[in-house]
This record gives C-alpha cells, structure tokens and sequence, in this order.
C-alpha cells in the first residue's frame, strides 16, 4: 500500500503544476511552515505546514456532554468556547456534538493514505489533507455531528450558519470557495478563530486565507 501511495505523490511532485494565481488552493505549492505564533489564528493548509510531531501543549478534552467521538482533543480556549456555544445550542433545542477534533500527524497518515486508496491521489485532496497540513492536528478544528454533505441541510448546520462566530468558530470550508481554501464544501467542519476573528470573516463572507491576507495589507509597515 506505501510503494503505491508513493508512486502516486511522485506523479504529483513531478507534475507541472498551473500558475499559483490559478492553483491557489489545489497544490502543495511552496510550502511554507505554518506560524505557531499566530496563535488561534494559525494558518495551516496546502502551502502552510506543521513542524513535524507539532502537538498542541494545551489540549484538553472536551465535556463528555458534547462529545461522541475518539478524538476528543481541542486546545483549552477552543474546547471552552466549543462547550459554551453547544449549550448556547441546546437552549435553541439545537443538539451538537463533536465528531472529531485534534488529529496526530500519524493519524493524518492513515486517514489520507486510506483516503488516496480508496478515491485516487487527486479525488483524495479534495477533501483530506497530507500530513502536517490539517487543521486538527492545531487542535482548534472540530467536525459537528456529521461528516456528510446533507448536513449542510439540517437545522443545526443553520444554526451554526447564523450563531458559531459568536464563539469564535468558522465555518471553514465553504461553498464557492474551493479555489481559495482548497477543499470541497465541509458544513461540518468550524475552526477556532477568536470572536473578533470570526465577526470579521463572518461579515465579510471571506475564508481565513483571505482574511490572512487582507490584515496582513493593513499591518505591513511601508520600507523606509
């Protein structure tokens, strides 16, 4: 199985790959090492990666009240916020629960390997991330009560629309931004931002890879 996986990101590496302007979102294109210092607001995707082992010093897990998954892990100020805004849900009659959240980079290998196996190289990184470019393994990211695309229908994902960035989370795989994040529309995957960060994206409709780049225009200091 790893001599066919490897056979398969050879033909990728070796590819031509399409202008970046054109690929944002679709190759590993000079990746760069993800900016742990950015703290909630790290950027982890196709051309931002993890340090090898990078684990999160805060994990906790969350409450079991909101919980039905193994991977139960999220860093100590999301797991809070991810606890508030399901009770928050819960008073609406909105039940949601964590599927999954923080992911080792040795998971990340299986789950993508099995991934590749099943659907091909280039179905497979439409919707899983190589190693060290997921975002669970932050241990901000979690998936909500389904991993399927009907979700997306359901009145919890409705509420999640309307109220998650009141706790800080995004939804952060969304339609019609395939291009810009990379991944195939995920109704059930929130990331941790920060309330402010969240208002902000939730407003403007932007993924966090636009917001990136538009606070990092209005913070560059012009050279001298």
């Amino acid at each position: 199985m790893k001599g066919f996986f490897l056979c398969l990101l050879i033909q990728v590496f070796f590819s031509s790959p399409e202008p970046v302007s054109q690929n944002h979102g679709k190759g590993y294109i000079d990746v760069a090492q993800a900016d742990t210092s950015l703290g909630v607001l790290i950027l982890v995707n196709k051309n931002h990666k993890l340090a090898e082992a990078y684990r999160p010093h805060d994990l906790i897990p969350i409450d079991n009240k909101y919980n039905r998954g193994v991977m139960n892990l999220l860093r100590k100020q999301a797991a809070a916020a991810f606890e508030e805004m399901c009770r928050s849900a819960a008073a609406d009659n909105i039940i949601l629960w964590n599927r999954s959240a923080y992911r080792s980079d040795t998971v990340q290998v299986e789950l993508f390997e099995n991934a590749v196996m099943r659907r091909g190289l280039k179905d497979a990184e439409q919707f899983s991330a190589r190693p060290g470019h997921s975002e669970h393994q932050t241990g901000l990211a979690v998936d909500i009560n389904s991993v399927h695309q009907s979700f997306g229908n359901s009145e919890e994902a409705a509420w999640l629309r309307k109220h998650a960035h009141l706790f800080g989370f995004i939804k952060r795989y969304p339609k019609t931004k395939e291009k810009i994040t990379g991944y195939h529309y995920e109704p059930w995957h929130y990331r941790y931002v920060g309330v402010s960060a969240a208002k902000y994206i939730h407003k403007n409709q932007i993924t966090l890879e636009e917001y990136h780049e538009i606070i990092g225009k209005q913070t560059s200091i012009p050279s001298r």
